[in-house]
């Protein structure tokens, strides 16, 4: 059974509430009696808390034995697969047999709408002018992208509104997706007319910079605009993508890194480290290996295809075996390679227990431009951005000398998949390449873009079963029993797990 390192927000506030159907409570403090009443927090006294708590949620953390993670995503995409000698059960088993039952979804659901219902009291209880309303709003805004992308239709315009509204109805995908650029919009109006306050001390991603949380806004505007080409209305997107040219701010072009001030110590440990990584160290020993850094290993066919290409990054994903090799397992058969010959996450992962959280990087914000641009949808030169796209992937990882590094690696390749001038599918190249930059990291955007565009590649998703990936994930357990007449109406089975989300059908 797999077991993941229990989570503990480091900072602040955890924020956990009831579940989105049932009456909201701050968490007031439990962990810390000692702490503030909740009559007295204010937004900046949450903020940092939801921040951590977003990338708490792509970094694989868990309660207990319930999934509230895109965990399920980086293995469905072939990044890293159980290793030889454990055996699958409970949700591991559920994963690999795409026979997931609807408590799958239980703690995903709930974490995520327990982080947007932080971010609505950050935005009604921070100090005037302070950018932490429309910051929060831009954050809650992809937070509710990743609940449509997994789940379709959700509560969303009755949502969070206790005590008034107990039992919210659902909302159709399409028109959350309408909504979430015109909460954007408004994001954007209420950053630009904030001032430096003392509130920016809990932005621990930006410290408060105007110019960097508009340009996340409109990156986050780009990925939605992008999951609706080429299945969506194109004139729409392209109308979109001209207003945030006309607005001026641009695309993020550099990682969105939070640093709260992780330590290597009990439950303050970077998130990514505190679940793959090591214990403490003591003494200037590395402590032990936490149970995931031994439970998972590299996927065969993603190393595979890094062989296939000659990419350097395969030494950054992931270590030697112990044979000194690079060997991997395949999702669903965990007697492909012996333990000894099967690689662990490698330094450009694991980068030490107190390296800031990646939230977004800047290499999927420039793919995504590289995309549009490809498309036609957007201004640019697509060459351009995709080798901007491929130096930001090596400078996260750490490369030495990663802009030259990948401007070799790209210059010298006769692969078309890597040398953007020889590709005779540029789209294709594209989301390959995006695909390999988000190993272990965004496993839910690389979902996502399987799901819409078909790339990868996945000859075979499962060694387990015959049965393909699914194409979403089925309401929790929890909704049937605290939001039944909702639920219910929405005439989910279990067949509908192969139900494509809007976007992609």
């Amino acid at each position: 059974m797999k077991i993941k390192h229990k989570k503990v927000l480091f900072l602040l506030l955890s924020g956990l509430v009831a579940l989105a159907s049932c009456t909201k409570k701050l968490n007031t403090n439990a962990d810390d009696p000692n702490g503030p009443p909740i009559s007295q927090l204010t937004g900046k006294d949450v903020f940092a808390g939801s921040l951590v708590e977003a990338v708490i949620n792509k970094s694989g953390q868990n309660v207990s034995t319930a999934t509230d993670n895109y965990d399920y995503a980086n293995q469905w995409m072939q990044y890293y697969a159980r290793n030889n000698g454990w055996s699958p059960s409970g949700s591991q088993e559920y994963m690999e047999t795409f026979q997931l039952p609807n408590s799958f979804g239980d703690g995903n659901w709930a974490s995520l709408y327990h982080n947007i219902y932080d971010l609505d009291f950050v935005m009604a209880n921070s100090s005037t002018n302070s950018i932490l309303p429309g910051a929060a709003r831009a954050l809650r805004t992809m937070i509710f992208q990743d609940l449509v992308d997994q789940f379709g239709n959700i509560p969303y315009s009755q949502a969070l509104q206790p005590p008034g509204i107990l039992q919210p109805a659902y909302d159709s995908a399409a028109t959350i997706y309408a909504d979430l650029i015109n909460q954007l919009d408004t994001a954007l109006t209420v950053i630009a007319a904030s001032q430096s306050t003392a509130d920016d001390a809990s932005d621990v991603m930006f410290q408060g910079n105007k110019l960097l949380w508009e340009e996340f806004a409109n990156t986050i505007k780009l990925r939605i605009l992008l999951r609706q080409v080429p299945n969506g209305n194109q004139t729409y997107v392209a109308t979109q993508l001209a207003a945030i040219v006309q607005q001026g701010s641009g695309f993020l072009t550099q990682d969105c890194l939070i640093q709260p001030g992780f330590q290597d110590e009990p439950t303050k440990q970077t998130p990514f480290w505190s679940v793959y990584g090591f214990g403490p160290a003591k003494n200037g020993v590395e402590g032990s290996p936490y149970q995931n850094n031994n439970f998972f290993v590299a996927n065969q066919v993603f190393l595979n295809f890094l062989d296939s290409i000659s990419d350097p990054r395969q030494a950054y994903f992931f270590n030697p075996s112990q044979a000194g090799t690079y060997g991997g397992e395949q999702f669903g058969n965990n007697n492909y390679n012996s333990a000894g010959a099967t690689s662990p996450f490698g330094p450009g992962l694991l980068q030490s227990a107190t390296a800031p959280a990646l939230l977004f990087s800047a290499a999927q914000s420039l793919f995504m431009q590289a995309e549009a641009a490809q498309r036609g949808v957007l201004s640019g030169n697509a060459s351009a951005l995709y080798k901007q796209a491929v130096e930001a992937s090596f400078n996260y990882l750490t490369v030495p000398n990663a802009v030259a590094a990948a401007d070799s690696y790209m210059s010298t390749s006769t692969n078309g998949m890597v040398n953007f001038s020889l590709s005779t599918n540029q789209l294709q190249t594209i989301m390959y390449q995006k695909w390999i930059s988000e190993c272990a990291l965004d496993g839910l955007e690389a979902y996502s873009d399987w799901r819409r565009t078909g790339f990868p590649n996945i000859a075979t998703p499962s060694f387990a079963v015959s049965a393909g990936i699914p194409a979403r994930l089925l309401y929790p357990e929890t909704e049937y029993t605290q939001n039944a007449n909702n639920v219910n109406a929405q005439n989910q089975v279990a067949a509908d797990l192969y139900e494509p989300i809007f976007w992609a059908q």
